[in-house]
């Protein structure tokens, strides 16, 4: 990402979005306002995003202790493959314009205000 994202173009990143990948998107932005500098780890971003899918897709529902299928894994594998780059695209673009957002705030800002500013852009 070259350049922050307005507004617009954040907002065409997560219409096409499903219920789970916007779970996944918040639970990524929920991770990465406690450790903002993840966000240039690529492979960090892509092991939350497993682990974030293996929770919306209930495989954890037995506490995690539960083996996972071979149909478990591969449905999980196939929904990274098809998914995460849009996801993580979405995720990017929510968090530097929702950083942006904060920021030309005169007032500050707080964890509430970052939460808020992150369900505006995942509402639609």
């Amino acid at each position: 990402m070259q350049r922050i994202p307005t507004a617009d173009e954040v907002k065409a990143l997560v219409r096409p979005l499903d219920q789970l990948d916007r779970k996944i998107v918040g639970g990524l932005l929920a991770l990465l306002i406690a450790d903002p500098v993840r966000i240039r780890d690529r492979e960090w971003l892509s092991q939350q995003f497993v682990q974030l899918a293996v929770v919306g897709h209930g495989f954890d529902r037995d506490g995690g202790d539960a083996a996972a299928s071979s149909d478990d894994v591969e449905l999980v594998r196939l929904y990274a493959e098809r998914r995460m780059p849009d996801v993580l695209a979405a995720t990017a673009a929510v968090f530097v314009r929702v950083a942006d957002d904060l920021r030309a705030r005169n007032g500050g800002f707080g964890l509430a205000d970052a939460q808020a500013a992150v369900r505006g852009y995942l509402a639609g």
